[in-house]
């Protein structure tokens, strides 16, 4: 009889960890993702902001576990989960068997519902949105250079929803993008109006964070030129404009959407009680009730802790990953399994050059301290050699130059093999659909 496998939906941050703990185990870890990379999404805005090319803050999943004799890694899109015959359906008609599961798969971006936003906005969840909202705001200047003031208006009003860590660093950095471009590289666009909007529906921007880190931010964010708005909701978007919950409108081809996010399409399809925000519940251990052998973590659970849902962020995805790791191996061996519990390290958010507010236990830091330990703790958990020099070699030449150097509009042509067309159900980072005006 051969080892126990465990099939791991999703490469992302909670799936990665669950298997390296697994790692030259007696065990056969079969990895699944749509994607063949694991992203380190913190940093995706900045390629988004042409700071960093996408192979920086990517790496092949097989690349990662390359040598060890019990991983492996199949590029999949997964449809379904049959839990009577313990088998995971994928998009290619190949089912996968499973001894023990774990449900990674991630999340996606929540539209909300709201009016035009789904067809309109341009999402940062996977390399593929980043380089199109790229392309877009690279397009927006080229548009507008061609001109009048009145006539660019549009072209070069930038809105931000969601004033979250996301939406404020994207600001920031679209702000250092343009101040840091456009003096030298653009004279067409000397007196045209550009504005760079942020919007938040909460009274602060960063509302998790202590209103003292929230003030700072709102504070450092006007000072870079950006209009920050907050207890306000977009209630409506055309091609044109956008609407707000006041009524008021801001004339705009751009909207970045970054106010959040919902549990992956793969907690709808699958046979298993949610919570009212569809995230899979789970219990104490992270497993599925009712559904032997299946464990969920990350984004997709629901894993409730001092009365409330743990958040759907990159540690708390991280810890549930390993936890489960060792209750496999636990159950395996005959152990008693051991209750998760979540220990909240900090926030951290970064308005720009010097600029960043962090809460690590009862520390609040800010401006350059804040800063330097933003960046210190990134290029920690950033994967491999290669890509934690690139990204500081990146950002020592912007720190330097005050210059984002990945400004190429492009875009991949593929033809020949591949897999199947359609939207996939399943990646550990989501899929969203948004599409911004193209000039």
């Amino acid at each position: 009889m051969g080892q126990p496998r465990v099939v791991i939906i999703g490469a992302g941050f909670g799936g990665l960890a669950c298997a390296k703990k697994l790692a030259g185990q007696p065990v056969d870890v079969l990895l699944l993702d749509a994607n063949n990379y694991h992203l380190f999404t913190p940093l995706l805005y900045q390629v988004a902001s042409s700071l960093l090319n996408p192979s920086d803050i990517a790496r092949p999943v097989r690349s990662i576990f390359g040598g060890t004799q019990n991983v492996r890694f199949r590029q999949a899109h997964v449809t379904g989960i049959d839990f009577d015959r313990k088998r995971v359906r994928t998009a290619k008609g190949i089912d996968v068997d499973y001894d023990y599961l774990v449900v990674a798969a991630g999340s996606t971006t929540n539209f909300f519902g709201i009016e035009g936003v789904e067809e309109r906005a341009l999402g940062l969840k996977d390399l593929s949105e980043a380089l199109e909202l790229r392309n877009h705001i690279l397009r927006c200047l080229e548009a507008a250079s061609l001109m009048t003031p009145e006539e660019a208006e549009p072209w070069l009003t930038f809105v931000v929803v969601g004033g979250g860590p996301t939406g404020v660093e994207y600001a920031g950095a679209l702000s250092e993008l343009i101040h840091g471009v456009l003096p030298d590289e653009y004279p067409e666009l000397a007196g045209h109006p550009i504005r760079v909007v942020l919007v938040e529906a909460l009274p602060q921007v960063l509302p998790p964070f202590p209103e003292d880190l929230g003030r700072e931010a709102h504070t450092k964010l006007e000072r870079r030129g950006i209009t920050v708005l907050t207890g306000l909701r977009v209630s409506a978007v055309t091609p044109e404009e956008v609407e707000l919950s006041d009524g008021s409108t801001i004339r705009s081809h751009t909207l970045v959407w970054a106010a959040g996010v919902r549990p992956n399409d793969l907690a709808g399809a699958i046979d298993v009680s949610r919570s009212r925000s569809g995230r899979v519940e789970v219990d104490a251990y992270l497993r599925v009730p009712s559904v032997p052998g299946v464990f969920a973590i990350g984004d997709i659970a629901s894993f409730v802790q001092d009365g409330k849902e743990v958040p759907m962020l990159s540690a708390p995805a991280m810890q549930e990953g390993r936890s489960v790791a060792e209750n496999i191996l636990r159950s395996i061996a005959g152990l008693p399994l051991k209750p998760f519990h979540y220990r909240d390290k900090g926030s951290m958010a970064t308005i720009g050059k010097n600029a960043a507010v962090a809460q690590l236990g009862p520390l609040h830091l800010k401006g350059f301290i804040g800063w330097v330990t933003w960046l210190i703790v990134h290029l920690y958990y950033i994967i491999g050699f290669r890509n934690r020099l690139a990204v500081l070699l990146g950002w020592g030449w912007n720190y330097v130059r005050s210059d984002r150097p990945v400004r190429i509009i492009t875009r991949a042509r593929e033809r020949g093999a591949g897999p199947p067309a359609g939207r996939p159900l399943v990646t550990a980072r989501g899929q969203g659909r948004g599409r911004g005006a193209e000039p």
